[in-house]
């Protein structure tokens, strides 16, 4: 029950998304065409990583390139001998044209040709009429339906902030799998301040300065193997973070709304280590991400990393949590739900408490909310570590009407975990 940290409380995302889902099944277009990555220099402006259509569609090709020092992608529609570079969506709004049609006035044309060295030619200013050479090698060739997200994610990320990553969830970015976006995120992010932590273990935060926003990867862990393996999940999460950020800095070619072309929230995203122990390694993130979708992606999710394995924490070593669902869904298990009525107790004496005590005429709405936020487990429910040495119980996932409800709202004492612990669980429980 690992394929993914946040699986528990998929169902509960996915049934109020369903119409929406078929709506979207039904308007998918066609697969996507395999894509050939280029890379080289554009004589005067640098470095550029561009891809292109393997081959034409009805005789035109589409793609898209970037600088990696921006890293903001560039939309290009035409021939070879006649790549077509937007100019931005304002831009074309301003002079009177419809952005979205072919007419459009372009900002440049890429000229080139096509041989066994590459994609090479002139890049041809629009306005000016100003001309530099380019010569592009050809570096990889792959197909981009094999990343796309799934249907599920694919409507929550337009439905809810409006783009995503691109990728979906479950496939690893790599020089492999995903050429174009590794050349736009490998090497960019550096250790950023100290480490934090104490004896074996620690971490420090890493920054892209692209989009400014720190993540954590460890810097010091009895385990070589294991620092490694955990490091590059805690990598492909801030890549995916990053992709992200700069799919909404390329909106500004795309779409008129007001958050296109900025970072789409991404650089006020809050990343925290709740928890670092050499065995547990909870990161939170949170923050209110937008870029053009319905409404905001206002979040809080904790993700758990199993120190002793190298992996995303199973809950199941630790304590029974989870149990196999009549649909294939994983389901709290009586331990699960026992620990969830423990945490819920001090929760409904504050509600009865305040519910005495304050005129309801006076009370705020949002704290009358969050005294029943916990009804809302085990469909909302994500667990985490935090401390001084305690299972987190938070409400993550849930819908933007009761977002006021995202965050831990209750712990449980890892020594209150001793009735359910499986054989290895109480390796897991140590001290920072």
């Amino acid at each position: 029950m690992t394929d993914h940290p946040l699986r528990s409380r998929l169902p509960a995302l996915a049934a109020p998304l369903l119409a929406a889902l078929l709506l979207a099944a039904l308007a998918s277009p066609a697969d996507a065409a395999p894509r050939t990555v280029y890379a080289g220099t554009l004589q005067g402006a640098g470095d550029v990583v561009m891809e292109l259509d393997s081959q034409p569609v009805n005789g035109v090709l589409t793609g898209r390139y970037f600088y990696p020092k921006h890293g903001v992608d560039i939309p290009l529609n035409g021939t070879l001998d006649a790549l077509r570079e937007p100019k931005t969506y304002q831009q074309s709004v301003d002079s009177g044209q419809d952005p979205a049609s072919a007419t459009a006035p372009a900002a440049a044309i890429w000229q080139g040709t096509l041989d066994a060295s590459g994609y090479h030619g002139r890049w041809v200013n629009a306005d000016s009429g100003k001309a530099r050479p380019f010569a592009l090698r050809r570096i990889a060739d792959y197909d981009p339906d094999a990343l796309a997200p799934g249907s599920v994610q694919a409507v929550t990320d337009a439905i809810s902030g409006g783009v995503g990553s691109g990728i979906d969830d479950a496939a690893l970015i790599s020089d492999k799998t995903a050429p174009y976006d590794y050349l736009k995120l490998a090497g960019h992010a550096a250790p950023v301040g100290a480490d934090s932590g104490s004896g074996s273990v620690a971490y420090r935060m890493w920054r892209d300065p692209r989009t400014g926003f720190g993540y954590p990867r460890l810097s010091r862990h009895p385990d070589p193997q294991v620092l490694a393996r955990v490091n590059r999940l805690l990598e492909q999460r801030h890549w995916r973070k990053n992709l992200a950020a700069l799919a909404c800095k390329a909106t500004i070619y795309t779409d008129g709304n007001p958050a296109a072309g900025s970072l789409g929230g991404y650089d006020d995203e809050a990343i925290a280590v709740a928890w670092l122990s050499p065995a547990l390694m909870t990161v939170t993130e949170s923050g209110s991400l937008y870029c053009g979708g319905a409404h905001p992606d206002n979040h809080f999710e904790p993700y758990t990393f199993d120190l002793l394995r190298g992996d995303y924490l199973d809950w199941n070593r630790i304590f029974p949590a989870y149990v196999a669902g009549e649909d294939g869904w994983p389901k709290p298990a009586p331990a699960l739900l026992a620990l969830i009525d423990q945490a819920r107790a001090p929760l409904a004496a504050s509600q009865a408490n305040t519910a005495q005590g304050t005129d309801a005429a006076q009370r705020d709405p949002d704290d009358t909310a969050l005294e029943y936020c916990g009804d809302v487990w085990p469909s909302y429910l994500a667990l985490g570590t935090q401390a001084p040495g305690a299972l987190s119980l938070s409400v993550s996932g849930i819908g933007h009407a009761m977002g006021v409800c995202l965050g831990t709202h209750a712990t449980v004492p890892f020594k209150d975990l001793t009735p359910y612990l499986t054989p290895g669980g109480k390796a897991y429980l140590i001290p920072q």
